[in-house]
């Protein structure tokens, strides 16, 4: 294998990414320029690059000036390139300020995750130097059965490639004398349940996603041949896993030190295939994101997840609590959205997640009949698995079960009505359903109406309001006290701490002064909810 040169380039960024992922906008020094690292944008972190850094711009709105002034800090820097995101395209301002700032610019697929992103880059400084896009034996990037033999080649047994839940993403076809488990393994596509729960028993896992290190197998007993594995890295994250069964040779140190060296090729493999079905997934989620704002028909939806027009379906919403600035909430929201993704699949749950800002959205169809009442312990499993995995605090609004994809807005906005309601109310735990909080709800539905018409919020309360403000009156306090307590004056009186006889004159007082009948539950019904517009 070719020694790897310390300084890949802008060059060989493109080259490894591929088409699709990136664009190149900009590039005023050429693609020779070095790469030294990958960081994220932080307007309130100085230095804001280095020398050979490649800038991520999560947040950064390309229409604004914003975007110029990270072009210039990031040339006068050194970075190597900046990376932004537009849905919509870039002007040719920007690509004209980015020459004159002396940085490359690059687009990336909208669709594209950024903490995907930051990985490929880190890893392309520590694998460049491929030629012509080729890793080991001449195996194209992102080509993972190419890369399975010519790694089999390499270390001198048959090879296979998984993902972290052992699921087989490739194997090898040169094949020695192969053992039962292997030959299950490639015909199911997967490790036989049987054996990940034996390796799993026997510290296999544990130590592979916790050790830097070649792991090494021996089940003589079972008839399975001696095997050797090793984790594929991104930073510290896990992409995937290299095993190798002993083929007619025995596996000594010189196979284990090969298994290393291919493992860290293989990252840039396994992320070029991933961005492939990142690309998918992200078309996924542009049309379930312009589903859910309404700016397409659902209809499309139904196809994508695998269901009838007419089959019926919840959205659930989780919100990231903890503030931080936009750049960190973007990148941790993708993540949410990648562990939502795995808990339903681990769970067998067909669903369409993407993520919103600090919203993750989640479509579930419904299953049976019982299943509306599997999803609270679904969501509050989620939430749990947020809080261990990414020390994130997340909170989850279920909305209706609507009886087909046509009525997906409205289950949505009910979602996002009862996270409000859970923020008002000082919900006590993490999940609520619209069953739990209907009236909030209702009454977030009525205030959205007085907001669009103002002739609901106008009538005698306005009165009050003008006499509080001008006479230094407790009118509209005292009214809101009386049918906060039911109308039990000695109850209202104390909560305002005056005599129960000046509450009542204070009530005669504003019933005179705005015309008020208290005893028509119609009057009394609209004061009540033109009070809660009130507070609004």
């Amino acid at each position: 294998m070719a020694d790897v040169p310390a300084e890949p380039t802008l060059g060989d960024l493109l080259e490894a990414v591929g088409v699709g992922l990136l664009e190149l906008l900009a590039a005023p020094k050429g693609l020779d320029v070095a790469v030294v690292d990958a960081v994220i944008f932080d307007p309130d972190d100085r230095p804001l690059a280095h020398a050979g850094d490649v800038v991520l711009g999560v947040g950064v709105d390309v229409r604004r000036p914003e975007a110029r002034d990270l072009l210039h800090d990031a040339g006068a820097a050194g970075a190597a390139a900046v990376v932004v995101k537009a849905r919509d395209g870039v002007a040719p301002a920007l690509v004209d300020a980015a020459t004159q700032a002396g940085v490359a610019l690059l687009a990336a697929a909208p669709e594209a995750a950024w903490g995907h992103l930051h990985n490929m880059v880190r890893t392309v400084t520590v694998t460049a130097g491929l030629e012509s896009g080729t890793g080991p034996g001449g195996a194209a990037v992102g080509d993972l059965f190419a890369l399975a033999n010519a790694v089999a080649a390499m270390v001198g047994g048959p090879v296979t490639i998984e993902d972290p839940r052992s699921n087989v993403l490739a194997y090898s076809s040169l094949e020695d004398d192969i053992d039962d488990a292997r030959r299950a393994t490639i015909l199911g596509r997967r490790v036989p349940d049987e054996w990940v729960r034996r390796l799993t028993d026997d510290g296999v896992f544990r130590r592979l996603f916790r050790e830097r290190g070649v792991v090494r197998t021996e089940y003589p007993e079972l008839g399975i041949k001696n095997r050797l594995a090793t984790a594929v890295r991104a930073g510290d994250e896990i992409l995937g896993l290299l095993w190798v069964q002993e083929g007619e040779r025995p596996l000594g140190d010189e196979a284990e030190a090969a298994l290393l060296e291919a493992s860290r090729v293989a990252a840039l493999h396994l992320l070029r295939h991933r961005s492939s079905a990142d690309l998918e997934r992200g078309r996924r989620a542009e049309l379930l994101r312009a589903a859910l704002d309404g700016r397409v028909s659902p209809d499309g939806l139904a196809p994508m997840l695998q269901i009838a027009p007419n089959a019926g379906l919840t959205v659930v919403v989780f919100e990231l609590v903890d503030e931080g600035d936009v750049a960190a909430m973007s990148v941790l929201a993708d993540r949410a959205a990648s562990l939502v993704t795995l808990y339903c699949e681990s769970y067998r749950r067909q669903a369409a997640v993407v993520a919103m800002g600090s919203l993750i959205y989640v479509v579930v169809p419904a299953a049976d009949g019982d299943d509306r009442g599997r999803l609270p312990a679904l969501a509050q499993g989620i939430v749990d698995r947020a809080d261990e995995a990414l020390h994130a605090r997340v909170r989850a609004g279920i909305g209706s079960t609507v009886p087909s994809v046509a009525g997906l807005l409205a289950s949505r906005q009910e979602a996002d009505r009862v996270l409000r309601a859970m923020a008002a109310r000082a919900w006590p735990g993490a999940v609520a359903s619209v069953d739990d909080v209907r009236a909030h709800v209702v009454l977030d539905q009525l205030q959205e109406l007085a907001a669009a018409d103002p002739g609901l919020r106008v009538g005698k309360l306005d009165t009050l309001v003008d006499q509080d403000r001008e006479r230094g009156t407790e009118y509209v306090a005292t009214l809101r006290s009386f049918f906060a307590h039911l109308g039990d004056v000695p109850a209202a009186a104390k909560a305002q701490d005056v005599h129960a006889n000046t509450f009542r004159y204070r009530l005669r007082r504003l019933a005179e002064v705005a015309g008020i009948d208290l005893d028509d539950p119609v009057e009394r019904l609209v004061l009540q909810l033109q009070l809660q517009f009130l507070a609004d």
